[in-house]
């Protein structure tokens, strides 16, 4: 069984090293992971044994924390006319994938191949999948709908052909935790990497003097207690007739093993000058369960408890206004300017890690490092890193 476990743009380094741990947590070797963009985003793609496909799909779903999605790969072949297309469709194994009961969300895309007509090559794929089911009409995913229903995507690029159903139903960033959200609120998929890449080392304190809604600071306590990000949520693979339902219990058994004992963590440190959002970082921490982990206060970027507190050396994480959505255009030099300032006056050994638009890191007036580049709510942005 081939997995495509799909990624924001930037992050198939560090989501490498993310699948690597949880296989091997597994008992599997950490061989074979390839890079791949076959499917029109950023992939890392592994083989796993087919007798324990449903085992790994479950404990990548629920222990992935950079990943988008986990997609199974149904087919992959070459067509350049509609009646090879069809031929191979009737050969995929639709059966363990599709419940003839649940709406099918087609998502067809084709690149560089003579079959370009995206809906005539769904209208195939529905029949086949129909033909093979026996099911004379599968429903349709209304638009906009949350039911449960199954995805399948079919890619062509220059007439080769993906076949792939994705068994995370809902992207993996949306945590089961993240109800409450502000203005801009940052995935949960870019903060983790954004902690991964400012090197902390779970025992430094570590701030956001921006938090917003606390995903950094909850992102990093789940990584420091070692939490499956995939907590308090359901999957589309559950759905599947193929499935056996206790496949989400025994993977989250497995990730139980890496959950720290450790009762306490090094400072987290959360403000921001909007009580609302820190109303929201205090719920959504509850739900992450690693309230007890933050310390949250409403507080301007000069009175910032992780450049206030007398801690030695720290790690600063955030994700500042960009002014697309939030801030002033006039203002957010200054205080990007500021928060520079603020950075230089931090004990000797501390770092610091942001996720801005490019233009933007240059205002901090610090030497700052590319760490990924990737997109968020349709910005271009970078991760920058302090060097020392």
């Amino acid at each position: 069984m081939r997995l495509h476990v799909t990624c924001a743009p930037g992050l198939t380094g560090l989501l490498s090293a993310e699948l690597s741990a949880l296989l091997l947590l597994a008992g599997r070797p950490a061989d074979a992971l390839t890079a791949s963009n076959a499917l029109g985003v950023e992939a890392v793609v592994v083989d796993v044994d087919d007798a324990c496909g449903f085992d790994r799909i479950a404990l990548l779903n629920l222990g992935l924390g950079l990943a988008t999605s986990v997609r199974v790969e149904l087919a992959s072949f070459s067509a350049s006319q509609f009646p090879q297309l069809v031929r191979k469709l009737r050969q995929v194994a639709w059966g363990p994938w599709v419940s003839p009961t649940l709406p099918l969300d087609l998502r067809v895309r084709s690149v560089k191949s003579r079959l370009y007509h995206t809906k005539a090559i769904a209208e195939r794929t529905r029949r086949a999948i129909e033909e093979s089911l026996r099911s004379p009409s599968l429903a349709t995913l209304d638009e906009g709908s949350d039911v449960p229903h199954t995805r399948i995507h079919v890619d062509a690029l220059e007439n080769r052909f993906h076949v792939t159903v994705d068994t995370s139903g809902e992207p993996l960033y949306r945590r089961g935790y993240r109800l409450a959200t502000g203005k801009a609120p940052l995935r949960p998929d870019l903060a983790r990497a954004l902690v991964l890449v400012s090197g902390w080392d779970r025992a430094t304190p570590l701030g956001d003097p921006f938090c917003g809604a606390g995903t950094v600071l909850v992102e990093a306590a789940l990584l420091a207690t070692g939490r499956a990000p995939g907590a308090g949520r359901s999957f589309a693979f559950q759905y599947a007739p193929a499935h056996v339902a206790t496949v989400l219990d025994a993977a989250a058994a497995q990730l139980s093993e890496r959950v720290s004992p450790r009762t306490a963590l090094p400072p987290l440190l959360g403000s921001d000058r909007d009580a609302g959002v820190i109303a929201s970082a205090h719920e959504n921490a509850e739900r992450a369960g690693v309230a007890q982990h933050l310390t949250l206060s409403v507080a301007p970027v000069s009175d910032a408890p992780v450049f206030t507190q007398p801690l030695g050396p720290r790690v600063l994480v955030s994700n500042p206004p960009y002014g697309v959505r939030v801030g002033d255009e006039r203002t957010l030099r200054n205080l990007y300017q500021r928060t520079g300032s603020l950075v230089r006056s931090l004990p000797q050994g501390s770092r610091a890690a942001f996720l801005t638009p490019p233009q933007r890191a240059r205002d901090f007036g610090l030497t700052l490092a590319r760490a990924f580049e990737s997109n968020h709510g349709g910005q271009h942005v970078v991760a920058s890193v302090t060097q020392g």
